[in-house]
C-alpha cells in the first residue's frame, strides 16, 4: 500500500474555554474554518490530553509527547531547548540557562524585565558580551540572542550542574537575585558561584556599552542585565529517524519549538516573515511546509500566534489567528490533495480568559483521505468533537500517524 506524507499541525495553546467576549463561544467555534471542517468528511476526531487528564502541560513537555517520548522519562529542563532553538550547538553535560535582557538601576533593583521587549541592537549586545566575557572560573561561556528580549546562556566544562537556583526575581522593583545551590553538592555550589561571578561581568560590559548609550540617548530603557532562569543540563535526545524511520523537518519561528525540533534531530526552517507572535506571515509558513514535504515523510508545522493571543487575553486575535491557519492549512492542501495525511491539534489549551496554560484537553482532528472510517462530526471545536472517536494522549500521536500512513509495523509476532 502507498505511503503517504504527513502533515502534523499544532497551533500553540489552542484550546480554550466558552469566552465571554465571544457571546459564550470557545475561539474555534466562532471562527471561519471552512477548510478544517472540510476535512471532517475524512477524518476522525476528538480530544487530546498532551501529558494526562488534567495535568498542566508546558509547550516542551507537550510537543516531547507528542514527537513520541516520555517528558517524565527524557524532560529535563527548557535552558537547553532555548539554546538549540537560539542557534547553539550543545555538548552532552554543557548547562544551558533562558534569560531576559533587562534593565536594572545601579543597586540591580529590576526597573523593567524586559528592556521594553523590543531590543533592537540585541545581537549586538551578544556580540560585545562573547567579545568580552569568555569564561568565568575556567568554564567557557557563550550567549546567544533569541528573538526580541530573550538571551541564551552556555556554560561548558567539567563540574558543572544545572541544580541552581534563578537570578530573576520575575518582579520588577526587587533586585536581582543570587543563585543558589539547590542541593548539597559541591558542582551546584560551584556553578551557582559562576553564575553569580557571570552576572556582576554582564553588567559591567553592558553598563559601558555604546548600544545601551545609543538606547538611552533615544528614550529607551538599556539592556544593561541578563536576568537568568530555568538551567538545564543537555543531555542527547533519541532522533525521530531512528524510532519511526521517518525523515522529518519543522517549519517553526519559535526558539523553544526549534530546539525541540533540533534536539530529535529534525531539520527546521524559519522563513522570511515568520516571527513566532500574532504577526507571522501564516502563508509563507505553508509555502514552507509544501516545499519540504516535498522531501521529507513528516513535516511539522508550528503556529504560536493562538498561544500569544491567549496570554494577552485577545480573543478576537485567537479568532482571526485560527482564520489564518485554516487559510494556511488550504494552501498545502491545494498543492498534496490526497497524498498526505494530516494531524491538526494544539500542543496545550490556553484559555484566553484565563491567560495561563491549563489542564484542558485539546481538540484533535486527523485527516486521511483514502482509508478511514470518519467520524459524524460537523465542527472542528471543543464541544463537537466529544463526539468523535478519538480519546487519547500526547504519546499516540506518532503511532496514529505511523498507521493511517501506512508506516507501521507490527507489534509483536
Amino acid at each position: 500500500m502507498k505511503k503517504l506524507k504527513i502533515l502534523l499541525v499544532i497551533a500553540d495553546g489552542l484550546g480554550d474555554r466558552k469566552v465571554e467576549a465571544l457571546g459564550g463561544q470557545t475561539p474555534l467555534q466562532k471562527a471561519n474554518k471552512a477548510n478544517i471542517d472540510s476535512l471532517l468528511r475524512s477524518s476522525l476526531v476528538g480530544l487530546m490530553d498532551p501529558i494526562g487528564p488534567g495535568v498542566v502541560p508546558g509547550s516542551d513537555t507537550s510537543h516531547l509527547a507528542i514527537f513520541g517520548l516520555d517528558p517524565r522519562k527524557y524532560y529535563k529542563g527548557r535552558g537547553s531547548f532555548e539554546a538549540l532553538g537560539a542557534g547553539a550547538t550543545l555538548n552532552e553535560g554543557d548547562v544551558a540557562f533562558r534569560g531576559n535582557f533587562a534593565t536594572v538601576d545601579n543597586d540591580l533593583r529590576v526597573v523593567d524585565r524586559r528592556a521594553g521587549r523590543k531590543i533592537e541592537e540585541a545581537d549586538d549586545l551578544v556580540k560585545e558580551l562573547n567579545s568580552k566575557i569568555d569564561e568565568v572560573q575556567g568554564v567557557k561561556v557563550r550567549f546567544y540572542h533569541g528573538t526580541e528580549h530573550r538571551v541564551s546562556l552556555v556554560l561548558s566544562g567539567d563540574n558543572l550542574s544545572d541544580k541552581v537556583s534563578d537570578t530573576d526575581p520575575h518582579e520588577i522593583g526587587k533586585r536581582v537575585l543570587h543563585s543558589e545551590p539547590l542541593d548539597g553538592s559541591l558542582n551546584s555550589k560551584r556553578t551557582a558561584q559562576i553564575v553569580n561571578d557571570l552576572t556582576k561581568r554582564i553588567f559591567e560590559v553592558l553598563s559601558k556599552s555604546k548600544f545601551n548609550e545609543k538606547r538611552e540617548s533615544e528614550g529607551l530603557p538599556p539592556a544593561n542585565i541578563i536576568l537568568l532562569r530555568g538551567a538545564s543540563v543537555h543531555t542527547e535526545l533519541p532522533k525521530l529517524k531512528d524510532y519511526t524511520q521517518l525523515s522529518s523537518a519543522a517549519v517553526s519561528a519559535t526558539a523553544l519549538i526549534k530546539g525541540v525540533c533540533k534536539s530529535i534531530g529534525m531539520e527546521v526552517i524559519t522563513p522570511p516573515g515568520a516571527t513566532g507572535g500574532i504577526d507571522t506571515d501564516y502563508i509563507a509558513k505553508a509555502d514552507a511546509a509544501a516545499n519540504l514535504l516535498k522531501d521529507h515523510d513528516l513535516v511539522f508545522l508550528h503556529i504560536k500566534a493562538t498561544d500569544a493571543a491567549s496570554h494577552d487575553g485577545k480573543a478576537l486575535e485567537k479568532v482571526k489567528a485560527i482564520e489564518m491557519i485554516d487559510k494556511a492549512i488550504g494552501k498545502v492542501l491545494d498543492t498534496f490533495g490526497s497524498d498526505i495525511i494530516l494531524l491538526f491539534t494544539g500542543d496545550h489549551s490556553t484559555p484566553v480568559e484565563l491567560k495561563e496554560h491549563s489542564g484542558d484537553p485539546v481538540p484533535v482532528l486527523l485527516y486521511a483521505p483514502v482509508n478511514i472510517a470518519p467520524d459524524s462530526v460537523n465542527s472542528f471545536d471543543e464541544i463537537s468533537v466529544r463526539k468523535g472517536s478519538l480519546k487519547i494522549v500526547g504519546l499516540n500521536i506518532i503511532d496514529l500517524l505511523l498507521n493511517y500512513s501506512n508506516r507501521a509495523s507490527k507489534y509483536g509476532a
